[in-house]
């Protein structure tokens, strides 16, 4: 049976707008083998999967600087620190598509990438969404609201409109539901 690696020593290496950058050295208590690794240490993540009474779902379409491409994604984002997961689930809802529910359920919690990334995701479903609001972006946002029925979903995951890995883990988790 493996065991956890010790950390014999952390050191940040670079801090930017949203995540740290960090080297650890670390050692294999069974077999003493050593080395380096970089951590990318984060916020945690929200995703909402928001349904409607129509069982239709409401996604956002927004450009993303690390493809340099449009995506069509689930409301979501970073939690800020020390705020309730589902709180933040709430708060991205309706910033993003000024949309409210007062029916939530936990779907699941997930690593992004735990080869080297620090935080989870969890996602929320939110039902029988309603509109009350308007969409109250950060400066550097623009999103697109787009609904759609939630029997469409899987086709879109399979012909490439739905690319986006938390998206999918997501909507993974709601199937896991039914």
């Amino acid at each position: 049976m493996i065991s956890k690696w010790e950390t014999i020593d952390r050191q940040e290496k670079s801090r930017g707008h949203i995540f740290r950058h960090l080297v650890a050295k670390r050692k294999s208590p069974d077999t003493g083998a050593q080395g380096e690794f970089d951590i990318i240490q984060t916020l945690h993540w929200v995703n909402v999967i928001p349904l409607t009474k129509n069982n239709e779902v409401v996604l956002v379409r927004q450009y993303r600087h690390g493809t340099d491409e449009l995506t069509l994604e689930i409301p979501g984002g970073a939690v800020h620190w020390e705020e309730d997961i589902r709180l933040a689930g709430e708060r991205e809802l309706e910033e993003e598509t000024g949309y409210k529910s007062s029916k939530w359920e936990k779907l699941g919690t997930c690593h992004p990438n735990p080869a080297f990334m620090s935080n989870v995701c969890e996602t929320w479903l939110a039902r029988d969404c309603e509109p009350k609001g308007k969409q109250n972006f950060d400066d550097l946002e623009e999103i697109e609201l787009v609904t759609v029925p939630l029997k469409d979903i899987p086709n879109m995951i399979k012909n490439g409109e739905i690319t986006h890995s938390l998206v999918i883990a997501a909507f993974h988790y709601l199937e896991l539901l039914d």
